[in-house]
């Protein structure tokens, strides 16, 4: 796990250093660049701030040259079947020096070209180059858990694995990206590929991307949209064949030279990583909780947490923390996000206690809410979907051409509503009004009557019905967009490395095969992921109310939590709309709305960002 960035051409100009160290936080254990010259006067410089988790000797340094001395690579992750694939290499004629996973990619590109892509089984973002070739290749893993960003230029092409580094660099202009713009103030989080720097993009997740003589290649090699095979032919059937899976994936990140811990929460998610590595006979299990005191035990989950790690025998490491103690630390939260996001803070808290008690690789439950559609929302999907569904298209005309002018208070949730039940698509209507923070108007005001059209960040995913469409959305967009890139910034922001079982790939192919209607049942949350774990999972883990991370941020900001009052001349946002949004969050709204403008200024005054471009 580590931070890679790259410049390709014209390196005059190009501040080299600020870009590693604008990544520093990603690899304190070592550092290394390595610069080829090219004709014409031109570079390819890349550089590596490492992580140490495979070989930790000096021989998985990076950038990591090949045996031919030629091509060259800085990769980001983990892949978790390396061991396998280098076997296989192996057997093709590939030899090997280190006992690194970076070697191995080196060689399957050698070996198989881009197909290589196909056999990797983890999380990861690389570059790498082939002089033979004249290719600059960027790859990222399938569900975008590792982040990868790029800037193209008319003199230079540049990389890295935060947006920051781009800016640092001095390559790309400090200016606000008005697509970006648009579709953080509806998620309050970023929409791959928009960043909300202009001319910054992301590689998409499952994507492959080739620069070679000036042209850019972009190839999904993977996508939500492909998987259209039919599923198991009953649910017992289905049942054995998770079953079968999330051992595999859960033996697979367990793959590492350094101690692995598996987050432990007490809910279904974490505890079921639990079971599944006491089954096949893991002992010594490192397990980690982070708890709050009694002063903040509505919070807490810490009784179930305690049970799991006491049936099954872990060594259970618990961390006790205050909301006080978050507060504090909020400030420092919002300061590490490479792009602003609503949520976040709660994520840099358990990382910031899991580093602090030494642990440098954790496996979380992340994924396994969007796979087996664990989310209480879709009840609301489904309202918002039938109301849609009836509503008839002259009917949903007259909503689009008073929008705007809707008979509701501004901000209100009823926005989201009418907007949702007059969406030409109504799943992408009712999926946006559960995850967004401002409706069609909102946006409109805020932006000084640019109509922004949400539904455009909305991707193609497929899907045989409402519901496992709404499962691939929740995959491809809140999960990728918002949960992962909060794991990424606030896991690495402490040297941490974070392992989601659940998004294994093939996993995740034969979940999402699944008829989703053997997901669900309404006793029970998450039927089938409780079926293929078993009976060896306490009952007083899943028999009870699902509950989420939250802090109390709405209280916070009425008692004064101070990072800096939205102008909005500072992000390209009208004033008055601004102040509108304030003032109806004193008056006793939806904290949400006011904390993503609260938290969107404080980034673009960190970073210097200018707005000229968002008024032409």
């Amino acid at each position: 796990m580590c931070g890679i960035a790259g410049v390709l051409g014209d390196l005059r100009g190009v501040s080299t250093t600020a870009m590693l160290d604008a990544i520093a936080h990603r690899g304190p254990d070592a550092d290394g660049a390595h610069t080829v010259p090219l004709a014409g006067g031109a570079a390819l410089w890349l550089g590596h701030r490492r992580l140490a988790i495979q070989d930790l000797s000096d021989a998985g340094r990076q950038p990591m040259l090949g045996h031919d001395g030629r091509r060259v690579i800085v990769f980001n992750g983990e892949i978790y079947n390396f061991k396998e694939l280098r076997e296989a290499l192996t057997a093709e004629g590939e030899r090997f020096t280190t006992g690194t996973d970076t070697e191995v990619i080196l060689a399957g590109f050698r070996c198989w070209g881009e197909a290589a892509l196909d056999r990797f089984r983890g999380m990861f973002a690389f570059a790498l180059y082939d002089p033979d070739e004249g290719t600059l290749t960027l790859a990222r893993d399938r569900l975008g858990e590792k982040p990868l960003y790029y800037a193209a230029g008319r003199d230079r092409f540049a990389f890295a694995s935060e947006v920051r580094a781009l800016t640092a660099s001095g390559v790309v202009e400090r200016e606000i990206d008005p697509d970006g713009l648009d579709a953080y103030l509806t998620f309050g989080s970023l929409a791959d590929p928009y960043t909300l720097v202009r001319g910054v993009r992301a590689v998409a997740a499952g994507e492959v991307v080739v620069l070679r003589e000036g042209v850019l290649r972009r190839r999904r090699y993977w996508s939500l949209l492909g998987l259209d095979a039919a599923g198991p032919p009953s649910r017992e059937a289905a049942v054995e064949a998770v079953r079968a899976r999330l051992r595999a994936a859960v033996q697979r990140v367990m793959v590492a030279d350094v101690p692995v811990a598996v987050l432990l929460s007490g809910g279904i998610d974490s505890s079921s990583n639990v079971v599944l590595l006491s089954e096949q006979k893991w002992t010594n299990i490192n397990t980690f909780s982070v708890v709050f005191g009694d002063a903040d035990a509505a919070y807490s989950e810490a009784p179930y947490s305690r049970l799991v790690a006491e049936r099954f025998r872990t060594k259970h490491q618990q961390v006790e923390v205050s909301v006080g103690d978050a507060r504090s630390l909020v400030a420092r939260a919002v300061d590490a996000m490479d792009q602003p996001s609503l949520d976040g803070v709660n994520t840099y808290l358990v990382c910031d206690a899991i580093r602090r008690a030494g642990i440098k690789v954790a496996v979380s439950g992340q994924g396994a809410d969007e796979l087996f559609l664990g989310y209480q929302q879709r009840r609301m999907f489904g309202a918002l979907l039938a109301a849609s569904t009836a509503t008839p298209a002259l009917a949903k005309r007259a909503l689009g051409a008073l929008r705007g002018r809707w008979p509701v208070p501004a901000d209100h949730a009823g926005e989201k509503v009418l907007a949702a039940i007059g969406a030409g698509d109504p799943v992408a209507g009712a999926y946006l009004a559960q995850h967004s923070v401002f409706a069609h108007p909102a946006l409109e005001r805020l932006r000084g009557g640019r109509r922004p059209e949400p539904t455009r960040f909305i991707d193609a995913v497929g899907g045989r019905s409402p519901l496992d469409r709404l499962s691939r959305l929740e995959l491809a967009h809140y999960l990728k967009n918002t949960l992962l890139r909060d794991g990424d910034q606030m896991s690495m922001a402490h040297s941490l490395e974070l392992r989601a079982p659940f998004l294994d790939a093939d996993l995740v192919e034969q979940v999402v095969a699944i008829d989703p209607a053997w997901k669900l049942d309404p006793a029970r949350n998450k039927p089938l992921l409780l079926d293929a774990v078993g009976p060896a999972l306490p009952r007083e883990v899943w028999d009870r109310p699902k509950r989420g991370f939250g802090l109390p941020y709405d209280r916070w900001l009425r008692e004064g939590l101070d990072l800096g009052a939205p102008d909005g001349p500072e992000v390209g946002l009208d004033p008055a709309a601004v102040r509108g949004v304030r003032e109806r969050f004193l008056a006793g709204t939806s904290y949400a709305r006011y904390w993503s403008l609260v938290v969107l200024s404080r980034w673009a005054r960190r970073e210097r960002m200018g707005t000229s471009w968002l008024h032409g």
